[in-house]
Parts: C-alpha cells; sequence; structure tokens
C-alpha cells in the first residue's frame, strides 16, 4: 500500500517498482489534524515530509513579531529537507492548513534514499533551485514594490494558479483569508481588508463566502485602492 502511495509524490514518480520498493522499507505514513506545527524555526531537522493530500504552511517571523509566509505547499511537493542535507537547524516554521497525510522520512534514512536511487537527489536539487529563485523573486518584489503592488501580484497569481474562467469573469474557488495575505506580502490583516473591500466597491472583485469572482475586463493591473 505505501508502494501505491509513494508513486503520487512528483519526485517519485518515474521510478522503478524495485527503486519503489526500497524506498518503502525507509519512510511510513502520518496522518496530522489542521493547525498543527510540524516543527519550528531553529529546531534540529531530524525529518523530511512528503505530502499526499492536504496541504502544509512554511512561515517565518519578522524581528517586529510579524508573520512572513514562505510558501503555501499542497498534494505532491516535499519540505524539511535543507537540515537533512547540511545538518544545520531549521531554517522556518510549518503548520498544516488543514487535515494532512504525509508520507516521512527521517534523518537516518535519508542517505539510504539517495543511494537507492541518484535521481531523487537530483529531483530534489531541481526543486531547491526553484525556491531560491521563488526566494530571491520575493525579495525583490519588498524591495522594489509598495505594499498595493504586492497584493495585485499576489491576486494575479492566485488567479493564475486557482482561478476558472467563466465567461467575461474569473472564479477563484475559495475565500480569501486576510491575514494569510497579510503574512504572504508583508502587511497587516486591515490593509489587505480595506484594499479588496475598495476593489469590490468599484466592481472589480465580489467576495462571497465561499469563492471569489474577479472581472477580467477591469484589468487587474488597474485595482488600485
Amino acid at each position: 500500500m505505501i508502494a501505491f502511495e509513494i508513486k503520487k509524490i512528483g519526485i517519485f514518480s518515474e521510478l522503478t517498482e524495485d527503486e519503489i520498493g526500497k524506498i518503502s522499507a525507509y519512510v511510513r505514513e502520518q496522518h496530522v489534524d489542521k493547525g498543527v506545527e510540524l516543527f519550528h524555526q531553529d529546531e534540529p531537522g531530524d525529518a523530511m515530509y512528503f505530502i499526499l493530500k492536504g496541504g502544509v504552511r512554511i512561515y517565518l517571523y519578522s524581528l517586529a513579531g510579524r508573520e512572513l509566509t514562505l510558501a503555501v505547499l499542497k498534494s505532491g511537493q516535499f519540505f524539511g529537507e535543507m537540515s537533512l542535507l547540511d545538518g544545520m537547524p531549521r531554517s522556518a516554521n510549518a503548520m498544516t492548513i488543514e487535515e494532512t497525510d504525509f508520507i516521512v522520512l527521517k534523518r537516518n534514512d535519508f542517505l539510504n534514499v539517495l543511494h537507492a536511487s541518484p535521481l531523487i537527489a537530483i529531483k530534489i536539487l531541481k526543486d531547491m533551485s526553484v525556491r531560491v529563485r521563488e526566494a530571491d523573486a520575493m525579495i525583490e518584489d519588498f524591495a522594489l514594490l509598495n505594499v498595493y503592488d504586492r497584493l495585485i501580484k499576489y491576486m494575479e497569481k492566485l488567479i493564475k494558479t486557482d482561478g476558472r474562467k467563466e465567461d467575461y469573469y474569473t472564479v477563484i474557488p475559495h475565500n480569501i483569508r486576510r491575514q494569510d495575505v497579510a503574512s504572504a506580502i508583508g502587511t497587516t490583516r486591515e490593509t489587505v481588508s480595506r484594499a479588496l473591500s475598495s476593489w469590490q466597491r468599484k466592481g472589480y472583485i465580489r467576495l462571497l463566502p465561499k469563492k471569489v469572482i474577479v472581472y477580467r475586463d477591469s484589468m487587474l493591473r488597474r485595482l488600485k485602492p
């Protein structure tokens, strides 16, 4: 059964049955409820997590105590590998944002898995390279964009990743949690609420209990509050 679950993870999808069998001996499954802290920044890292179902938020705190979301990871993605590679403490915090099923790989078995399939090591490095580029882009945004431009960029990304086009508008099939947005763009919940409310009054978007409608003909880049 666990071999079937392993195949759901992107970096394992191209492995042979023999390689999957070898890896199965080292991993274990784990179910975690929503809102559980998996680890904290500066703790020793002893495990790597692969998400089978659910979601995890990776975040840290600024010197002023404000939360900053670095990434929201979903099914098929992984995290926690850096501490296993460099032996350093955790660089951020991780919390489940919904009930989540994992495959967990402990530090002592990590090198065994890499030896079982060098392809895994290559894929981990590629994924880490993507994350470094995304972190660089985030740093650039904080340095060059004001808070409203960062919010617009966040909305554009949300439309691209979650949006569903219908007629002349786009539907985001879930509500927008103000605090999550604020953590992602480095501002306050109140600032996000004011901007979204302003856009709704102007008819650019419509905020509903379980979805958000964005009217494409409003041209998102003009959505200045």
